[in-house]
This record gives C-alpha cells, sequence and structure tokens, in this order.
C-alpha cells in the first residue's frame, strides 16, 4: 500500500490544474461572444456649409440676425454636443468663402477640417474665422466632398446647409446619386435657408429636403436629422395571408434608397421562434422602396421610419400555388425543358412568370392567363389563385415524330380546328435532314413537296395519329 503523503502533492496538483481550466474556460465564452458580436458602424457626418456673399442678410423683417450668424452658432451647438462619442466623426467643407463674387470662381470650396472623433473645437473655431464672400459652387462641392470621406467601412452623411441654387455649371442632382451609387455615401439632407419655393424642389432630388424660415426652425431641422442619424430604429414586415394574418413568409425582400433607388438590404422574410415575423434593425437615416420578389412582385415607395421606435409595416401577400405537371411518360426527358407554362396577368395581359414542367410556383392571390407551350398551344384563361386550394394545370405526355428526310423538303404541320378549318402549327426545317417534333396525342395533316421542284401539283399530304408516350418515324420520300 502507497504512503498517503505521497499522494497528496499528486491530488493538489490535479485540483489546481482543473481549477485552471475552469478559469480558462469562463474566461473564453464571454471573448468568444465578443468576437461574434458585430461593431456598431463609424458613422461620419460632412457638414457642407454655404458661406455665399448671401448668407450675410438676415432672415427677413421680423430678424436682425443673418444666416450666416444663426449657422454659425447652432452649428457651433450641434457639434459641442456631440464632441466625445467615440462612434461619430465630424468634419466640415465650406465654399463661397474663398473668393469675391465678382471672381464667380467655380471651385471656391475647402474641407475646412478633416475627419476624427475630436474635430468639435477645430469646427467651432473655423466658423468663427470664416466670412462669407462669393458665389455657390454646390455641384464642385459635392463632387470634392467624395473625397473628404475616408475609404472605410461606416455610415458616411453629408448635410448640405444652403441659401440658394448652383451658380456654376454641373447637375447636384447626378452627383447626389453618383455619391449613393458608388457606396460613398448613404445619405443627403438639404437645408435651404429661406430660399423660393421653387428653388427648393430643385433639391428634392439630391436628398432629403427642409426649407426653413427663420432660426428656430433651422435649429428644430438640424436637431431632427441629428436624431435621425443617430438614434436607432427597428422594423417588422407582416406578410398578411388571405385572412388578414402574418403568416406569409420566406420571400426575398430587397430594400432600396427611395432617393436614388440603391440597394442597401437584401434578405429573405423568416418567422422567429415566436411564428412571428421577425424584427430588422435598419439604418432609420435612409428612406426605403420595398420589393418583395413574389409572382408578381410587390413593390411599396417611399417608407419613412420613425426613429427610435418599433415600425410595422403590412402588406397583403396572400399566395397560392399553381402545380404544372405531365401525365404519362415522357419520351425525352429533355422535354421537360420544352414544354413552359407562361403566366400572364389577366388584366394586364403581360407576362409575369415562365413556369416550368413538374414543378410548383408560388403565385399571389388573382387571375391569370396561361399558356402551355406545346404543340399545339394549349391556353387556360382565367385561373384564380387562391391560398385555400392549389391549382393543378397538367398536360397528357406528348408523343414523338421523327421526321426523316432523303431530300430537303418544304412543308409543315397541321391541326383541323372546330370550324373544320386546317391551322397550322409548325413549319418543317427546309434544311434539316432530321426532325425530332414532340406533339400532343391527337390526328395532325402533314403537307409537303421536295423544295427543289418546280412543280406545286407535286405537293403530298399525309395523315399521322400521335400516340402519347410512343415515338413513330415518318419518311416523306
Amino acid at each position: 500500500m502507497k504512503n498517503p503523503a505521497h499522494i497528496q502533492p499528486l491530488t493538489q496538483k490535479l485540483w489546481l490544474y482543473v481549477a485552471t481550466m475552469v478559469v480558462l474556460c469562463m474566461l473564453a465564452v464571454p471573448m468568444a461572444l465578443k468576437a461574434q458580436q458585430q461593431p456598431e458602424p463609424r458613422t461620419r457626418i460632412l457638414f457642407l456649409l454655404d458661406a455665399s456673399g448671401s448668407m450675410t442678410n438676415t432672415w427677413g423683417t421680423n430678424s436682425n440676425e443673418s444666416k450666416w450668424a444663426s449657422a454659425k452658432k447652432i452649428l457651433s451647438e450641434i457639434v459641442d454636443s456631440l464632441a466625445g462619442d467615440p462612434d461619430l466623426e465630424l468634419a466640415l467643407r465650406v465654399y463661397g468663402h474663398l473668393y469675391s463674387p465678382t471672381q464667380r470662381n467655380c471651385e471656391d470650396t475647402r474641407l475646412e477640417v478633416g475627419f476624427s472623433r475630436n474635430s468639435a473645437s477645430y469646427i467651432k473655431t473655423k466658423l468663427a474665422q470664416i466670412k462669407p464672400k462669393g458665389i455657390t459652387p454646390i455641384s464642385n462641392s459635392l463632387t470634392k466632398a467624395a473625397g473628404d470621406f475616408p475609404k472605410l467601412p461606416g455610415r458616411h452623411i453629408i448635410i448640405l446647409m444652403t441659401d440658394g441654387i448652383e451658380s456654376c455649371e454641373g447637375d447636384p442632382c447626378e452627383i447626389a446619386k453618383m455619391l449613393e451609387t458608388n457606396g460613398i455615401v448613404l445619405k443627403h439632407f438639404v437645408i435651404g435657408f429661406g430660399i423660393q419655393d421653387f428653388e427648393s424642389e430643385v433639391f428634392d432630388c439630391v436628398g432629403t429636403n427642409f426649407n426653413v424660415q427663420d432660426e428656430t426652425s433651422f435649429k428644430s431641422s438640424l436637431n431632427l436629422i441629428m436624431n435621425r442619424i443617430l438614434n436607432q430604429t427597428t422594423l417588422q414586415v407582416e406578410l398578411l395571408d388571405e385572412y388578414k394574418k402574418p403568416t406569409e413568409t420566406d420571400i426575398n425582400m430587397s430594400f432600396y434608397s427611395a432617393q436614388h433607388h440603391v440597394l442597401q438590404y437584401n434578405l429573405y422574410h423568416t418567422l422567429n421562434t415566436k411564428n412571428q415575423p421577425d424584427t430588422l434593425h435598419l439604418d432609420p437615416v435612409t428612406d426605403y422602396d420595398l420589393v418583395l420578389h413574389t409572382i408578381p412582385q410587390i413593390r411599396l415607395d417611399n417608407i419613412i421610419l420613425k426613429h427610435n421606435e418599433h415600425n410595422v409595416i403590412k402588406i397583403d401577400a396572400a399566395q397560392g400555388l399553381i402545380n404544372y405537371s405531365v401525365q404519362g411518360n415522357l419520351t425525352d426527358p429533355g422535354l421537360v425543358n420544352r414544354l413552359k407554362c407562361v403566366v400572364r396577368d389577366s388584366k394586364t395581359k403581360q407576362i409575369i412568370h415562365v413556369q416550368n414542367l413538374g414543378t410548383s410556383e408560388k403565385y399571389l392571390k388573382g387571375t391569370y392567363d396561361l399558356e402551355l407551350l406545346t404543340l399545339p398551344r394549349q391556353y387556360h384563361y382565367g385561373v384564380n389563385v387562391s391560398q385555400a386550394k392549389p391549382q393543378q394545370i397538367s398536360i397528357t405526355a406528348p408523343g414523338l415524330l421523327n421526321v426523316i428526310k432523303k431530300a430537303e423538303i418544304i412543308g409543315g404541320l397541321f391541326v383541323t380546328n372546330k370550324d373544320g378549318k386546317l391551322e397550322k402549327i409548325l413549319e418543317l426545317a427546309s434544311d434539316t435532314r432530321t426532325e425530332n417534333i414532340a406533339l400532343q396525342p391527337g390526328s395532325y395533316t402533314l403537307v409537303y413537296r421536295l423544295k427543289n421542284n418546280s412543280s406545286m401539283h407535286t405537293t403530298k399530304t399525309a395523315i399521322i395519329e400521335i400516340r402519347s408516350g410512343e415515338s413513330q418515324n415518318i419518311n416523306p420520300f
């Protein structure tokens, strides 16, 4: 028997090892969870400020303060309140302050304070130094703003403030669209300082537009913009069935910016563990156009999310099935890809989808016209699709006619319609020696002659019976 004195040190070492491993595991769990969490994207706001000569004008007869004095004061207050936010970077670009109006310099724009997390004091100092004097080169300032943002991921936003429209050549709308399309800027906001209504409308295509008439409304609008930028929001998209219940799901949803229709999010709708529509975390700074990739598509334009609230959108999206199948055996498996079903909207007659044979597809509740690409064509008009009952559309398996030609012929296949008249369904290929033609079961008339024969009286006629799932050959000559 071993001495217990020799066992005790070993036991102590074992317990020490176990305790160490437990502590390491406990530390590893939060570290792993932290590694899985996505960091909040850095928000970068560029204040693009008008310092043209007209900014020295007062707001109107009821105010003795100039627009520039208000802009300096309110903007200084705003940046001061934002100082120290670790997830926020600010920058200031000014235009119209370097040259006199007589020089009409369309390059009169400069980045006065670059992006950083500690730029608030520099912006306030720079605002105190600037004196308005020149013209209003908005387009060029927007173009230069593209280089002001670092090539790093984040939410990039421009707040344009002006008391007039473009003084130089250029289209602010096109430049704003380019910045969003290329992913340089997420969103533009425009604050017009007491400009005319017809001038304000010019900026509607640039971004969300505010036309303020005094210092109070300017401060209110700028605070509203900042709240929208900095606060979070959630969205729940309820896809309603025939009974107005949010049970529809598994539909792809594309969210585009409403201003320039740039894709922002592309998601599949999901029901959560409680069988409720999943909650989305969307950036509230953007107004959205939503496209649901149903058949046909559903589009909802100009969705404005209320910041710091849970938003709910209810959309009628009841769907039903069309099952397109074949009865019998196909002589050629390749026919599956040829015998398609063309689906049209019964009202507009526009093609909305082409469905493959042997598939089930979901369609929005409604009425559709179907064209089955068989020979001859088959049509189903006014097909009602509903959630309650799938529509069963089937074809009889075609037979296969093999036309084997010893010489080039011209000819066509005909069926006899309900009026007893021949109706052409297919023209033979004159330069092909063998044709394999899938035909629905029934009786057909083949009319043909040798291609190089100079007499029409050599035209021949043959009656052909086609059976489902069977193949037959015909030798015209």
